[in-house]
């Protein structure tokens, strides 16, 4: 059983803290090949399971999708050895990551949505993480109707191992938030701004959008105590790109509020989103769109790696052409969003920027 001690060797290499997720994804894959070689399914699969946790820091839609494939044939092909109960988190992922691929048609992702209510069903589940995934993308596509409807039927169902109360609230504040209702936001995050409910990210992710959202609700005191919650969260996580969805209204905040910490923020992350997934990319754009109407000088120095659009050697950006290029981004986008989902929600997210 020489192989074991090979692939030991390799997740062991993999636990260093200090390795970036893409290095320990090339670990747990040298690793994966090794048990296929030597025909170790059980190990293959809890290592793929692993592997999909390092591709989603990386927002590696389409690779998470490939290897979650490989996993359901193997359990389909070894029900003996495999529990369908230990996939059914990483499932709940996967899913998701079919809503922020614009190119999968919306009939195959209501099919794989079906598939992961059959199963969480058959293994004693609720529906309350099928809800919980229908609420945010309603509320993303701005249906809010059914939005709403969503959110009612998740908080009807119990709470089990498929959910997290802490991530349900975040993604449920989203909703109050873009229609407007501040108030009735802030009083429902109160249990995550305290940490009453947490997990890994959920009460930095609220932070970050409440420091922007309460800004512009004229209420500078609570978007200061929001920005001050969320560096402290940040430390750390300087190289997190995983952040990257909601980074984008914390420039915007800081834009608005003390610009320099704003491009110190908008540097790192204009070079993660040259290599994020469809979703981040439209929101990060939408974002400094948003971030840009509050710059008044016409140019500014930066360090951009060479691959950004506008690259330029000497490091000075003209702000207008910033900006029309993450709108035409976003815009991009936004159109292959709506003509997959047959609505506008995607446009109407970005005219709304740049009518207000």
């Amino acid at each position: 059983m020489r192989y074991t001690l090979e692939i030991q060797k390799l997740l062991l290499k993999a636990q260093n803290q200090n390795l970036h997720p893409r290095e320990k994804a090339n670990l747990l894959k040298e690793a994966i090949r090794i048990a296929d070689d030597n025909e170790d399914v059980a190990w293959a699969v809890e290592m793929r399971l692993d592997l999909i946790y390092e591709l989603n820091l990386l927002s590696a839609d389409v690779e998470e999708i490939s290897v979650f494939s490989k996993i359901l044939d193997d359990y389909e092909n070894h029900k003996d050895i495999i529990n369908e109960d230990d996939l059914l988190w990483k499932y709940k992922w996967i899913w998701a990551c079919t809503f922020d691929l614009p190119d999968i048609p919306m009939e195959q992702i209501k099919a794989v949505g079906e598939d992961y209510k059959t199963r969480i069903l058959r293994n004693g589940y609720s529906l309350r993480s099928y809800y919980h995934r229908w609420s945010v993308e309603y509320t993303r596509m701005r249906q809010y109707g059914p939005a709403k409807q969503y959110i009612d039927k998740m908080l009807a169902e119990k709470i089990d191992d498929q959910s997290c109360e802490a991530c349900e609230l975040n993604f449920m504040l989203d909703y109050y938030l873009e229609k407007g209702e501040f108030e009735e936001a802030y009083n429902r995050a109160q249990p995550l701004i305290s940490k009453q409910i947490s997990c890994y990210e959920a009460n930095l992710r609220t932070y970050l959008k409440l420091a922007y959202y309460a800004q512009k609700a004229g209420k500078p005191e609570i978007a200061a105590d929001m920005c001050a919650r969320a560096e402290e969260g940040l430390t750390g996580r300087e190289k997190n790109e995983y952040m990257l969805l909601y980074l984008g209204l914390f420039i915007a905040y800081y834009f608005m509020t003390n610009p320099e910490r704003g491009w110190e923020y908008a540097e790192r992350c204009i070079g993660w989103s040259l290599h994020t997934n469809h979703l981040k990319k439209y929101r990060f754009s939408c974002d400094m769109v948003e971030a840009l109407k509050y710059e008044t000088r016409p140019e500014v120095n930066l360090t951009l790696p060479e691959e950004f659009p506008l690259y330029s050697p000497q490091g000075v950006y003209n702000v207008n052409e910033l900006r029309d290029c993450f709108y035409g981004q976003a815009q991009e986008l936004a159109s292959q969003y709506d003509a997959r989902n047959a609505n506008s929600g995607y446009m109407d997210r970005l005219k709304e920027i740049i009518s207000n």
